[in-house]
This record gives C-alpha cells, structure tokens and sequence, in this order.
C-alpha cells in the first residue's frame, strides 16, 4: 500500500521538480510505515532484541547530536523571524501532503502508555470498596428496621380491631384531664419514683453482698497458701495477728488480693456486661452497682485504709510509702472514682425504661431516686445490719462510695444509650428481688453471726519424667 502511494505521489511530482517536498512525504509515509508495523503484537524475543537496538542507538545518537544554538532574550516582542518562516514552511508542507495523500493515514501525537498501578491506587480503590459496602449493609438495616416496624404497626392495627385500648399510650396531658384526675395522675406518678427506689435499694444491697464475699474469698485463697487459717464473720475477716507465719511479702499480697479481685469484677462489669445489648432495666442497673462497689473496693478502700491504717492499708505501710504520697493516691483514686460516677450517668438512665423520666425536665428527679437515694438508704440499712460491730474501715468503705453516686447528678449532657418507645411502661415493684434481698440480709447476719472458721489446703505440683528408649 504504501510503495503504491508512493508510485502516484512520484507521478504527480515529477512535472514540477518539486523534489524536496517529494521527499518529505516520502520520509513521513515510512515513518508512519515503521509506526505502525511496530504496533503488530510481537513476540517476547523481538521485544527484547528491539528494545536494545533501541537503547543501542539513543546511546550512539547522543554522542552525534549537536549543541544547541544560544538564542538571547531580546525582549517580549522581538521574534526569531528564521525560526518563525522555518515553522510555517514545515506546517505548510505537511499540511499540503496530508490534504493529497488519498491512502495517507491521519498523524496522531497521543503516546500509548501502559497503566501502572501504583499502591496508593489500590488503597483508594479498596476504600472506595470498603465505603460502598458499609452503604449497603447500612441501607439494608435501615430497610429491615422499616419493615419491622411496618410488621408491628400492622399487628397491633388489627389486634385493635378487636381490642380498641390494646398498648395505647398512656400519657394523656394533664391539660385534657379534670382537677381531681390530675391530681391522681400526679400523685401515681410520685409513687411510680418510689417503686424506682425500692427496686433499686433491693438490687444495691445483693450486689454489695456479692462484691463483699468475692473480697474476702479472694483473700482466704491467697492466706491460704502461707497456711493462714481465717474466720469470716459478717463484719470482718478475721486472722491470728500474732501468728509467726506472718511476713511483710504475705502481708502485702494478702492484703492486696481483695482490692484487685474487686478492682477486675467493676471493670468486667462496667465495660463489658453493662454494655450488651441483652441487658436491659433492671440486669442493667444491678450490673452497675456491681462495677460501682467494685471499683469503691478499689478506690475507695485506698482512702479509707490509709485513714483507719486497716484492710488495703496495710500495703502502703508495710511499703513504707511517705504520708505525702500515701494522701495524694488518696485523693487521685476518689477522682478517679468520681469521674466514673460522672460518666455513668447515661447508663443508669437506660434503666428507666420511660422517655418521660429521661427528659431534661425529669432526668435529675430520677436520677436522684434511682441512684442517689438509694446508696443512702442502702448504707444506712448494712450499718444496722452489723450494730453492734461496725469496723471503721468496713463503714467508711461504704461512705466513700460518695463520690461515684452523687456526681451523677451533675452530669446534665448525659443521654440514654438507647432508644425508648412512646410508650410508658408501667414502673412495679419487682418482689422477686426483694425477697432475695431479704434472704441474704438474714443469712448473712444469722449465719456468720458466730464466724465460719475456714481452712483450705491446696497444693500444685508438677513432674516431669523423661525416660530413655
């Protein structure tokens, strides 16, 4: 095709000696010959052997290549006018051989690059990925959670059908209602916070024995291992404080197992149990008030033992820590102790169970009956409990629980982790657990009124036999 081209273009030059132009043309057409024969798909030796024929002559054609010619800069308007008429007779030129040229195929500039991937590509797109599917998984459950609740509006339609009153709301506006309804509406609603205190006076007391016999447990098993034997009465751990068993390393760890028992089970209880979704109302609140006497155990004991040189105590001084330091430990930990109360504001609102009590309006009345009112009564309770023994260390480890209940009515910005229907539902007193509050009070006072003298013996041995074959 092209020596045919080639063969007309001759026949229509050679009338005007126009020799030059001929040979541009015929320069052009090779070119684009050789351009595009190399676009035919090659083998992977002619590739190799024509990219170092290629390397080849780039390193010979720099050798030949001349300087290029200093051109000063004269200014914004002068011109090159050679360089300018050398620029229109090629354009001129090239232009006139393509208009001719009837086989000639069209000059294209564009390089064909090969796309390179580079690492920050492939992260872009795996996010834009990743972005894509959290939509998808998003859109879905917002399309399952339409429809569930399409299923129960329907259900409850049709259920009302046969019963008009079937879960109405019960929140009527006092406005609507006559005095003497009102004034019983507002009075129910003054006994319904009461049933708030009781439930959870019940729940603080149970979940306080629980933590009290975890610490002490976990104090018998670490004496035990120095064969410290131990009475434990509903007012203290008793020891032999003479006995020649005794050392300062056995002091400290005996001493320190029960905190550290207690410190685990409020942080378990605060940050994993508390936090499921499963639990709800009154598991919830019981949760908290296990991780509130775990951490007070904690804490708060620090305070208490360096004050009464008792319990937890005993680890600073036999330590030999400076008061300094032993005050200012103090004084960080019931911060500490302080911010967790702080903060744990939201999750006793979870437990009401009502939007009408977590509103800005109600949200400090019922935090102040749920949590607040009763620790007092609680710990007014375990006092009367064990008259006439009360060991300081063991009342002012209840008192310091101060500081994780009363800075919850301080946080006004808290807000319910989840989310409450219309819907009121009715507060009662849960008599479930104020029977076993009660059990446990009585058996907990008659039962370790005398003292349980406990002994464990317990060893762990290990052998290794290695016999030859």
């Amino acid at each position: 095709m092209y020596l045919v081209n080639l063969k007309f273009d001759w026949l229509k030059y050679k009338n005007f000696n126009n020799f030059a132009l001929f040979n541009k043309k015929t320069s052009i057409l090779l070119s684009q010959r050789h351009k595009y024969k190399s676009r035919r798909k090659k083998s992977l030796f002619q590739r190799i052997n024509h990219s170092i024929i290629g390397s080849y002559n780039n390193f010979v054609e720099s050798f030949k290549s001349k300087p290029t010619k200093y051109r000063p800069y004269l200014g914004p308007q002068s011109k090159d006018i050679s360089s300018d008429k050398e620029n229109i007779d090629v354009s001129e030129d090239r232009n006139e051989i393509v208009e001719d040229s009837k086989y000639s195929r069209p000059v294209s500039n564009k390089k064909h690059h090969k796309k390179s991937y580079r690492l920050s590509d492939i992260r872009k797109r795996w996010e834009a990925k990743r972005e894509k599917r959290k939509k998808r998984k998003f859109k879905k459950k917002v399309k399952q959670r339409h429809i569930k609740k399409h299923k129960k509006r329907a259900r409850l339609e049709f259920i009302r059908r046969f019963f008009p009153n079937y879960k109405k709301p019960r929140n009527i506006p006092l406005v609507e209602l006559s005095d003497e309804e009102a004034a019983e509406v507002i009075k129910q609603r003054q006994k319904n916070y009461f049933y708030y205190t009781i439930n959870s006076v019940a729940l603080f007391i149970i979940a306080y024995l629980l933590v009290y016999f975890m610490y002490q447990l976990a104090v018998l098993v670490v004496a035990s291992r120095w064969k410290l034997d131990s009475v434990l009465m509903y007012y203290d751990l008793a020891f032999n404080d003479y006995s020649p068993l005794w050392t300062r390393s056995n002091i400290i760890l005996v001493t320190f197992s029960g905190p550290f028992i207690s410190l685990i089970i409020g942080f378990l209880f605060y940050r994993f149990f508390s936090n499921r979704r499963k639990v709800k109302g009154f598991l919830k609140l019981f949760f908290l008030w296990i991780a509130l006497h775990g951490f007070n155990q904690f804490l708060g004991a620090w305070a208490t033992g360096v004050s009464f040189d008792e319990g937890f105590g005993y680890v600073p001084a036999w330590l030999y820590m400076n008061v300094f330091w032993q005050i200012l430990i103090s004084l960080i930990f019931l911060f500490i102790l302080g911010i967790i109360g702080y903060y744990s504001a939201s999750k006793f609102l979870d437990t009401s169970k009502s939007a009408f009590r977590v509103n800005q309006e109600n949200k400090s009345k019922f935090l102040l009956f749920q949590a607040v009112l009763p620790w007092v009564i609680g710990t007014l309770i375990l006092i009367l409990v064990k008259i006439p023994n009360n060991m300081p260390y063991d009342t002012g480890n209840m008192i310091t629980l101060l500081f994780g209940v009363v800075p919850i009515l301080f946080n006004r910005y808290a807000r319910p982790t989840v989310s409450f229907e219309k819907e009121r539902k009715p507060t009662k007193i849960k008599w479930l657990y104020i029977v076993i509050f009660v059990v446990l009070i009585l058996a907990f006072r008659i039962g370790l009124d005398k003292g349980l003298h406990v002994l464990l013996n317990y060893k762990f041995t290990m052998s290794l036999e290695i016999v030859p074959l």
